[in-house]
């Protein structure tokens, strides 16, 4: 499905977007423990990161709450980064997002993130019960310039913002910014932290966005230097027939629970969710074949269509977002795509406690 590339980047370089899938019938604690299990094989794997996307009112979509998800799943791994891909930081006040993740890197040193990101548009029933307004949502950069000085100026022995003390300041965890356009990846260049592109999302602006961030960047961040991530759907099979199903699959019941009404039970859910795929359903997925943000094949191709990615937009690093409701599903793709980069599997043993929750 994608011809041979030059080598991409190792595993290490590669990262895990989740959204904490949750199927109709299915629990919140079993969808939850599915989660933690993802999570754990990303870290086995040898995967940098794993974060939590932040979602309000998507049925099939658990991470409401990556601050929450994150200290979670920490507990529950050794060694992988845990974070928000993104928090959506005009839903929140900065000083109660930087309090929560001064307390999750205190809890775990060097092993958590804070990405942050400017919410899309939502349904106005969500929009009124986040206390949305349109003045907040025009202030992203200035959100964003208080969170970083609450974090920066929190640390033992530097004045306080005005009269405002952090709770539990120590060595804040880093900063990256989530953007879909040229304009927010300069927010991020401007201020020189690093931005992760939603390349599965807006692919046709991620080599712009790219190209504005590199040009606007000021090394006056903590980095000093650029820093480009770009995430990435994926399906990985042992055969690309196999990947483009599991693809149609999860194109099938994410778009019917999409269509399904927000008073549905969970028993008309399971109804909707019956019948097979559709032609048409069949067809949207055949369309994402030709985005450049979606990379679906065997272990081979996947390998092949990363590093592609890699090198036509000079990341840095790639996240991944598997596309697959079931937890194993999930698993499979990701040992299928780190068996591809290194053509071997790393199993590290693990230590971290396992998660017991009842449904």
């Amino acid at each position: 499905m994608y011809s041979p590339a030059a080598p991409g980047l190792p595993v290490s370089a590669h990262s895990v977007l989740d959204v904490v899938p949750q199927l109709a019938g299915q629990s919140a604690a079993a969808a939850l423990r599915e989660t933690v299990e993802v999570a754990q094989a990303a870290d086995d794997l040898g995967y940098r990161r794993f974060w939590l996307a932040e979602h309000h009112g998507v049925r099939g979509t658990g991470s409401a709450s990556p601050a929450v998800l994150a200290a979670i799943l920490a507990a529950r791994t050794d060694r992988i980064r845990l974070g928000s891909g993104a928090v959506l930081l005009t839903n929140h006040q900065p000083l109660v997002v930087a309090e929560q993740f001064a307390a999750l890197a205190a809890a775990y040193p060097s092993r958590i993130d804070l990405g942050v990101a400017k919410a899309p548009s939502a349904p106005p029933s969500t929009a009124v019960a986040l206390g949305w307004t349109d003045k907040a949502w025009d202030s992203f950069p200035q959100r964003l310039d208080e969170l970083c000085r609450f974090l920066r100026d929190g640390l033992p022995g530097r004045a306080p913002v005005g009269d405002v003390r952090l709770a539990l300041a120590g060595l804040p965890p880093p900063v990256f910014v989530l953007a879909d356009s040229p304009a927010g990846a300069q927010v991020a260049a401007v201020r020189g932290l690093p931005v992760f592109l939603s390349h599965h999302t807006a692919s046709a602006a991620t080599l712009a966005a790219a190209a504005a961030y590199r040009d606007s960047f000021e090394p006056t961040g903590p980095t000093g230097k650029p820093y480009v991530g770009v995430t990435v759907g994926v399906v990985a099979a042992d055969t690309d027939e196999e990947a483009v199903s599991r693809l149609a699959e999860y194109v099938r019941v994410k778009g019917r629970l999409k269509t399904a009404s927000n008073r549905a039970t969970p028993a008309e859910l399971m109804h909707l969710l019956e019948p097979p795929i559709t032609n048409r359903e069949r067809s949207r997925a055949e369309r994402l074949l030709d985005d450049p943000g979606y990379v679906v094949g065997s272990r081979s191709g996947v390998a092949s269509g990363l590093a592609t990615v890699a090198a036509t937009t000079s990341a840095d690093e790639i996240m991944l977002v598997p596309l697959a409701f079931d937890s194993l599903v999930r698993s499979a793709i990701l040992r299928t795509v780190a068996a591809g980069l290194t053509r071997a599997i790393r199993t590290i043993p693990r230590h971290a406690p396992h998660f017991v929750a009842t449904a």
